[in-house]
C-alpha cells in the first residue's frame, strides 16, 4: 500500500511516500532564513510559500520513489491544528489530488502524527506508552493504549515550550529559531554554577506545565544585567533557561508513567532533538523504554503524516472530501 503524505500546518512543507508504513522518500521545505529576519513565524509569507513549494516537492516526491500519481492508494494531509492559512494549502492541495484520480483522503491531525512518529523509526514499539510532544506550538502529555485510544493527560496553560525558547533567545539576541541556539550554547558551556529561575511552570498536583513565568523571568533578568550582554552571561542565562525547561518535562512525563504503570515513553516533537532532553531521558533508561526519534522525525515532516494516515486507513478511517482545516484544537479526524 502507497501513501502519500502532505504535511503544511506552519513554517515547513513537507511531502513523503510511505510504502507499507515505511518510508521511502521524505522531502522538506524549510522557510527558516525567511522568517528568521523577522524573528518569528510570519503567518501570510508562511502560506504563500506553502503554495509555491507544494506542487513542486510533490512531484519531485513522485519522481523520487519513482511512482506515478495514480498509483497512490491513498492521500494523507495535515487538516490541524496550525496556521489556519497554511493548513488551508496542504488541504486543498491534497483534496485535488484525492478528487483527480479518485482515491481516498485521509485527514491526520498534526499533534497526534507527532504522537506516534517515534513508532516509523522503532517498529517494535508497543502500546501502551507515555508521549510526550514538545514543539513550538505544543507541550502536551498523553497516554496511548492505540492507534483510536488516546488520553490527553496534561498540557501547558500558557506558552509551548519551544515558544518560550524562542522568546528568551530573542531577548538575548540570538536570533530564530531559539531552541538549536540556546541548545547549542547550553551543551557547550563549561559554566558549573547556574541561575536559579523559578518553577513556577511545574504545576503541582497535575501533569500540565507553564512557561511564561520562567519565560517572563529570563526576560527580567537580562533587563537587570549590563548592556551589552557579555558571553559568558548571555551562556549562564542560556543555560540556567535550559536546564529549568527541560527538567520539567522530564520530571513531568516520568511522574506520569510511574502514576500509570506505563514502562514505555514516546518523546517527539521539535523539541525532542534538544540535546539536553535526550540526555536527561537517558538518565531513566534503565526503569523505562524511551523512544525519542531521529531530528528529521521530531521536526514537522511528510513521514509521520503518511505513517499515521496509513494506520487510519487500514482502520478504515478516510475522510470526506469536505472535511474541514482547523487552526487550534486537537481532536482524532471523522471518518466518512
Amino acid at each position: 500500500m502507497i501513501i502519500l503524505g502532505i504535511e503544511s500546518s506552519c513554517d515547513e512543507t513537507g511531502v513523503a511516500v510511505l510504502r507499507d508504513g515505511k518510508i521511502v522518500v521524505d522531502l522538506i521545505s524549510s522557510q527558516i532564513t525567511v522568517h528568521g529576519r523577522f524573528g518569528g513565524v510570519v503567518p501570510e509569507y508562511a502560506s504563500r510559500m506553502q503554495l509555491e513549494a507544494i506542487g513542486h516537492l510533490t512531484e519531485q516526491a513522485c519522481r523520487e520513489a519513482h511512482i506515478r500519481l495514480q498509483d497512490v492508494d491513498g492521500i494523507a494531509v495535515t487538516i490541524g491544528p496550525g496556521l489556519i492559512g497554511s493548513v488551508l494549502v496542504g488541504l486543498n492541495f491534497a483534496k485535488g489530488i484525492a478528487y483527480a484520480i479518485d482515491k481516498p483522503l485521509i485527514g491526520v491531525d498534526h499533534v497526534q502524527a507527532h504522537l506516534f512518529s517515534p513508532m516509523i523509526e522503532f517498529p517494535d514499539m508497543h502500546f501502551p506508552y507515555v508521549g510526550l510532544v514538545v514543539s513550538g506550538g505544543h507541550t502536551e502529555l498523553y497516554t496511548v493504549k492505540d492507534f483510536r485510544e488516546i488520553e490527553l493527560k496534561g498540557k501547558t496553560v500558557d506558552d509551548a515550550a519551544g515558544e518560550a525558547y524562542d522568546k528568551v533567545s530573542k531577548s538575548l539576541g540570538l536570533g530564530y529559531p531559539g531552541g538549536p541556539v540556546i541548545d547549542n550554547i547550553s551543551m557547550q558551556s563549561r559554566i558549573q554554577k547556574k541561575i536559579k529561575f523559578p518553577m513556577a511552570l511545574m504545576i503541582k498536583d497535575n501533569y500540565n506545565f507553564s512557561f511564561s513565568g520562567i519565560k517572563t523571568a529570563v526576560i527580567r533578568h537580562i533587563k537587570k544585567i549590563e548592556q551589552p550582554l557579555k558571553q559568558e552571561d548571555t551562556a549562564l542565562i542560556a543555560l540556567s533557561f535550559q536546564e529549568a525547561v527541560q527538567n520539567v518535562l522530564v520530571k513531568k512525563t516520568i511522574a506520569l508513567a510511574e502514576q500509570t504503570g506505563i514502562n514505555s515513553i514516546a518523546v517527539s516533537g521539535g523539541v525532542a532533538a534538544n540535546s539536553r532532553l535526550r540526555q536527561l531521558f537517558d538518565e531513566y533508561r534503565k526503569s523505562f523504554n524511551v523512544y525519542i526519534p531521529r531530528t528529521g522525525l521530531c521536526t514537522d515532516n511528510g513521514s509521520m503524516i503518511a505513517f499515521l494516515g496509513y494506520q487510519l486507513y487500514r482502520l478504515g478511517r478516510v475522510s470526506n472530501i469536505n472535511i474541514d482545516g482547523y487552526a487550534n484544537n486537537t481532536r482524532i479526524p471523522e471518518g466518512t
